[in-house]
């Protein structure tokens, strides 16, 4: 493999993210360290990693595709740059073992590829779990809003318009205003008149013809969902969650047990039974629909001793050509148990231990609190030397001399800066891995594999535990004479938790 290579970049929202640049100045210092030479990157500012909706990240992806892309390694700062959630991680990690690039984390310590891929689990899934906690204090806020009759956003639907409230707070000098919803007198009789048409059965079509509108028959798809709004309550939560562009488990909306509904929050149109027949009728419409055939979750690494693949049979089974079959639940289920052991056990739990010591330790490199603090001082004393040194360009007849010792110093600055996100963020990630015992560590392998197991379950999510399960296996062995399966795991051997697994009855 040559030594040629590129950077990915990423910054977020949050203000005490590490920035572009401190990144930018770690990973060309790791380039040299490991003898590559930095040929480009690809940079998203502030820009969430909780999907892969980013430019230059889809950018990285397409060249990473591409036989003459001139170069062999991504740099990364830590896997929370690539993303905030282990399927597009994994998916990401995939691309560069599929395609011979080599994916280096700056922050991982150098380990056996066993560590190495257990490891990255692990900080994959603090990542993921950052994320959420994140979105659920956002949620939390929101769902209190609702509570109080407030709106959670959103653009006004028809017949109504938003209105504006301040409600004496204020942020960044600018007092916060939170809506909520008032008749639009200009169009709310006509809607009335639609949504009682919807209410006795009257299609969509008809009921626009008949009331001789000049709507589209697909804008009124949103109002027929939005029934208990037009009966004058705020509901809250209905949508499904989106990952990646799509709508996570397929279906746009959310189950009705999982909508928030606080009720009488702004003038009625319709009445409750009215509202209730419009949505019972959305939901005979979903009923109807054809549920898709869900993908089995070993295709691809179930195969028989001598290495002929298991198929499905579209059945629930898996079938060897001609020959036997078995039920695919009872084989899944033996895989999963197998693997959840084999995760739990303590040979596996004290590797990661060791490579969270060796990441706690910061390569030999730990930040204390002086040196940090230290720095600040040094970026606050250059701030406060800039500004007087543009405070004598302001009075000085030729400025030009002195402007210049301005961009020296700030360019200090800007140095010092960077020094100061990384080490920030190094102090960070240590005091992140030191918290970690070998109890934590077993009990996310366990949660790792309960979420795959909840996930195969679902046949909308199925393909995201197969993808999970490939990370970690290479192929799984079922044996039809012995009705027994072999793990045998997608990692080097010589280690303990890359040796294939003994035989388990079925």
């Amino acid at each position: 493999m040559s030594n040629r290579a590129t950077l990915y970049l990423r910054s977020s929202k949050d203000r005490s993210d590490v920035s572009i640049d401190a990144q930018r100045r770690a990973l060309h210092e790791l380039a040299v360290a490991r003898g590559l030479v930095v040929v480009g990157e690809f940079a998203d500012a502030v820009e969430s990693g909780k999907d892969d909706d980013r430019p230059a990240f889809q950018r990285l992806i397409s060249t990473l595709k591409e036989p003459a892309r001139g170069w062999e390694h991504v740099l990364v700062l830590d896997t929370s740059r690539i993303a905030r959630r282990r399927l597009i991680a994994m998916m990401f990690e995939r691309d560069c073992v599929k395609f011979n690039v080599r994916l280096t984390y700056k922050s991982l310590p150098e380990s056996d590829p066993a560590t190495d891929m257990v490891l990255r689990s692990v900080l994959q899934a603090f990542d993921e779990y950052h994320s959420l906690i994140s979105r659920a204090k956002g949620l939390a806020g929101m769902a209190e809003n609702v509570r109080q009759g407030w709106r959670a956003g959103g653009k006004a639907p028809r017949g109504y318009q938003l209105e504006y409230h301040e409600i004496g707070a204020v942020r960044d000098g600018v007092p916060v205003q939170k809506s909520r919803l008032a008749l639009d007198e200009a169009h709310a009789g006509t809607v009335r008149d639609y949504l009682v048409l919807r209410a006795k059965g009257t299609p969509r079509g008809m009921a626009i013809a008949r009331l001789q509108l000049q709507w589209p028959t697909s804008s009124t798809h949103s109002m027929d969902w939005q029934a208990l709004t037009y009966a004058g309550h705020t509901v809250w939560n209905m949508h499904a969650e989106r990952d990646g562009g799509a709508t996570a488990g397929g279906d746009k909306r959310r189950p009705r047990a999982d909508w928030m509904i606080q009720r009488d929050t702004h003038p009625a149109l319709i009445t409750d039974a009215e509202a209730e027949a419009i949505l019972a009728q959305q939901e005979r419409a979903l009923q109807g629909r054809r549920v898709r055939a869900s993908p089995m979750l070993l295709s691809g690494l179930l195969e028989a001793p001598d290495g002929t693949a298991w198929h499905s049979d579209g059945c629930g089974y898996y079938r060897l050509a001609k020959g036997r079959k078995f039920k695919a639940e009872r084989v899944d289920q033996a895989v999963l148990g197998r693997l959840s052991a084999d995760l739990a056990s303590d040979s596996t739990v004290q590797l990661i231990q060791l490579a969270l010591e060796q990441l706690a330790s910061g390569d030999g490199k730990p930040v204390d609190g002086r040196s940090l603090a230290a720095l600040e001082k040094r970026v606050t004393t250059l701030t406060t030397q800039i500004g007087r040194t543009v405070d004598l360009a302001a009075a000085a007849e030729d400025p030009a001399p002195i402007l210049r010792r301005v961009s020296d110093l700030e360019h200090q600055r800007s140095e010092l800066v960077a020094q100061l996100g990384e080490q920030r963020a190094r102090k960070l990630q240590a005091a992140s891995a030191s918290a970690i015992d070998g109890d934590q560590v077993r009990s996310l392998l366990r949660g790792l594999m309960v979420e795959i197991a909840e996930r195969a379950e679902e046949p909308d999510h199925r393909a995201e535990a197969r993808q999970a399960l490939s990370e970690v296996l290479e192929r799984v062995v079922l044996d039809s004479d012995h009705h027994t399966v072999r793990l045998h795991y997608a990692v080097a051997t010589g280690v303990n938790l890359a040796s294939p697994r003994g035989f388990e009855p079925l």
